[in-house]
């Protein structure tokens, strides 16, 4: 019998109830004793039925090794940051609350630390479905699939290439880390409805700085899901808006790297007119119209003054 859990799986969540639901349904379905994995949902203040959900799912499984939290303070990078005060274990694993787990998630993960008691921090690969649909919407260019979750390396371990990192959505990050380096910056990433990012990039990008290696894991695989609300225009433009913001906050403390990225979007709004042509040509006229709209979109969210500013 194994007493005391081995890795903490989290998933850091706001009014994603029926969702969660789900996710925690593959978790708790592992093929390994439930025993060596905590679950940790961390609530940020949610209005739509997740505490519900929480006790549900406790008295269902009470097998599981299963906690959740209420995080008062709005804020995606909040919430990650008190998981890791509430872990009970060294290495954490962030996952969405949004996905779908095969049943041996879990045990990679612990496979994966164990083979590799050195790495500190690493991101998996991760797979997109939308809800409802076969396939990929084809007015989706894949160039843009990344703001849809995916997240693909290909099918070996490696080192992340300079400018790339784990993403939020499927990553593990010992908790030594967190004491050397700091936590997750509160005023970047998602905040309620406001849909910010940049924390991850900015937290990888401080440690990368301090000498730790980001380690790409392809076999740690998910899939994320998509629904249909966020496949509509204004969510879209919202996300893009909030993106390039974002990137404007992580920046903006020092000019030349302000001036610098702003070059940077510049540069990719002008490519992506070159990329939508050969899209056009195609006849993927809808691909070829996004990619612009979501460029133009990042740019008017780069020089936002403040995060109320429509």
């Amino acid at each position: 019998m194994h007493s005391e859990p081995r890795i903490t799986i989290v998933i850091c969540t706001y009014n994603r109830a029926g969702y969660l639901k789900d996710t925690l349904e593959d978790l708790a379905e592992q093929d390994i004793y439930p025993s060596l994995y905590e679950i940790l949902v961390i609530n940020n203040n949610s209005s739509d039925g997740t505490d519900t959900v929480c006790e549900i799912f406790s008295k269902t499984h009470p097998k599981s090794l299963f906690r959740w939290v209420n995080e008062p303070n709005q804020g995606l990078s909040y919430a990650r940051n008190r998981a890791v005060k509430e872990a009970l274990t060294q290495i954490l694993l962030y996952i969405d609350d949004d996905v779908y787990l095969q049943y041996d998630f879990v045990r990679s993960a612990l496979e994966y630390v164990d083979k590799r008691q050195s790495t500190l921090c690493a991101g998996g690969r991760i797979f997109v479905s939308f809800d409802d649909l076969e396939s990929q919407p084809d007015w989706i260019p894949a160039e843009l699939m990344p703001m849809f979750g995916l997240h693909d390396l290909g099918s070996h371990d490696k080192i992340y290439p300079s400018g790339n990192f784990p993403r939020g959505g499927n990553m593990m990050i010992r908790k030594t880390v967190f004491d050397a380096f700091g936590y997750f910056d509160t005023q970047l990433g998602r905040t309620g409805k406001k849909l910010l990012g940049s924390e991850e990039k900015a937290f990888f990008d401080r440690i990368r700085k301090n000498g730790v290696q980001l380690h790409y894991w392809a076999e740690m695989q998910l899939t994320h899901r998509i629904g249909s609300q966020r496949l509509e225009k204004e969510y879209l433009k919202k996300q893009s808006v909030g993106i390039g913001y974002s990137e404007r906050l992580r920046v903006q403390e020092v000019f030349t790297e302000t001036a610098g990225k702003f070059t940077s979007e510049l540069f990719k709004l002008a490519a992506s007119f070159l990329i939508a042509g050969w899209y056009f040509l195609r006849g993927k006229l809808k691909a070829a119209a996004f990619l612009i709209r979501f460029r133009f979109w990042v740019l008017q969210g780069f020089l936002k003054r403040n995060k109320n500013e429509e």
